[in-house]
């Protein structure tokens, strides 16, 4: 396990943990943020879709299954862009801001959806980038095994169906445009494991962010 005691982060940093439902996500999160604060960092977790106005509305109507795909679009968009002020205060006052989704999850699934992801990228003009992308790869068969899913858009067959084509799409936009930092982790692997390469990948982006002597 990387040694984090000693505080490495000269200002604060941005991690977005990313992958399919049920690929293991919140555990990570919450175990990072407990494993980086029992060694001094000042951590705060974010979720997609957040608890503000848009993200409730957001949740609320994703249960149906006629939204058109460019209006679910909007809604993911316009949510993130809603909570930027909060996000911009937890970065001000936090070593570490984990978000569970964030942008990568958003081009992924509304691309399964239907929208291109240039067309989401457009979407999302101005918000902030994750410093590191940690994305959970899992077969869709894997994750389905782990707990009855969420009823709704999102999880519908014929979507469910392309999102392992949808992720790859996005993680090109990703790399290939915005130049993003992403680390693939193997999410089949058992948590202690996945823990152990999130927290070697944070504290690697880490190490490059400590002031020089």
């Amino acid at each position: 396990m990387p040694d984090l005691r000693a505080r490495t982060v000269p200002e604060s940093g941005f991690v977005a943990v990313e992958g399919i439902d049920r690929s293991g996500k919140t555990t990570l999160v919450a175990a990072l943020r407990t494993a980086l604060a029992g060694r001094g960092w000042r951590v705060a977790a974010r979720a997609e879709p957040s608890t503000g106005p848009v993200g409730v509305f957001f949740r609320q109507v994703s249960a149906d299954l006629t939204l058109p795909a460019y209006a679910a679009a909007l809604l993911s968009a316009a949510d993130r862009h809603q909570q930027q002020p909060t996000l911009a205060h937890d970065l001000a006052t936090h070593d570490l801001v984990v978000s569970d989704r964030y942008y990568l999850s958003g081009l992924a699934y509304h691309h399964a959806d239907g929208i291109e992801p240039a067309a989401y990228r457009s979407l999302n003009g101005g918000i902030r980038r994750p410093d590191l992308y940690l994305y959970l790869a899992v077969t869709p068969a894997v994750a389905a095994g782990r707990g009855e899913p969420p009823q709704g858009r999102w999880e519908h067959p014929d979507l469910t169906a392309r999102l392992p084509a949808a992720y790859t799409a996005a993680i090109d936009q990703l790399v290939d445009v915005e130049h993003a930092r992403l680390i693939h982790i193997d999410a089949s692997q058992p948590a202690p494991q996945v823990l152990f390469e999130a927290l070697d990948a944070i504290t690697a982006v880490a190490s490059e962010r400590k002031p020089q002597p």
